[in-house]
C-alpha cells in the first residue's frame, strides 16, 4: 500500500511538473526579419534526379546549380530584395517509351520591392504575386501555390503543369 501511494505521489508531481509551462516563451514574440536569407531549398511537387546521383529529389536547389547564391534581404524600413534564378524544365522525346527531362538554367529576377509583416508572417510582392512567408528562428519558408511551370510527356502528347513551390532560406 506504502509504494502504491508513492508511485501515486510520484505520478502526480511528474505530471504537475509536464503542464507547467515557462514564463520566458518567446513563441508568440515577432520575429525581426531585418537581414539577408540565403536560399537553402527549392522544392516542387515532381522529383527528378538532374544530378545522375541515382536519386530523384523534388528539391532543385540540390537537382541543378540554378538556385546557388539566390537570397532575400529585408531592411529596417519595410523594404526588400529578391533574387532568384529559375529554371525551365523540359522534356526530350525520342520515341512513346524513350524520353527523359532536361532543364535549363534561366535568368530570373532581381527585385526591389516592400513587405508587411504579422506576427511570424511576411508577406511580399514577387512576379506579380503576393508571396507568404513564415519565420522561425532562423528560418525562412516561403509557399508559392501554381507557381513553377513544366512541360510533361504522357506517352503521347505534351503538356503543362503548374506546381507549389516551397522556397527555405536561412539568415546568416
Amino acid at each position: 500500500m506504502k509504494t502504491q501511494l508513492q508511485n501515486l505521489i510520484v505520478l502526480a508531481c511528474l505530471l504537475c511538473l509536464m503542464s507547467c509551462s515557462s514564463d520566458d516563451d518567446n513563441s508568440s514574440a515577432t520575429a525581426d526579419p531585418e537581414g539577408t536569407w540565403f536560399l537553402t531549398s527549392l522544392s516542387i511537387e515532381t522529383a527528378f534526379d538532374f544530378n545522375e546521383d541515382g536519386t530523384a529529389s523534388r528539391n532543385l536547389y540540390e537537382e541543378t546549380p540554378c538556385y546557388d547564391g539566390d537570397f532575400v534581404s529585408f531592411d529596417a524600413e519595410d523594404g526588400a530584395r529578391v533574387v532568384s534564378a529559375l529554371t525551365y524544365i523540359s522534356v526530350n522525346v525520342n520515341s512513346p517509351t524513350d524520353y527523359n527531362y532536361q532543364y535549363a538554367c534561366q535568368n530570373g529576377f532581381d527585385t526591389e520591392t516592400t513587405f508587411t509583416q504579422n506576427g511570424n508572417t511576411l508577406a511580399l510582392e514577387l512576379a506579380g504575386r503576393e508571396a507568404i512567408g513564415t519565420i522561425s528562428a532562423n528560418i525562412l519558408t516561403v509557399v508559392l501555390p501554381d507557381f513553377f511551370e513544366i512541360e510533361m510527356y504522357n506517352g503521347t502528347e505534351y503538356f503543362d503543369v503548374q506546381e507549389d513551390v516551397t522556397l527555405v532560406y536561412i539568415r546568416q
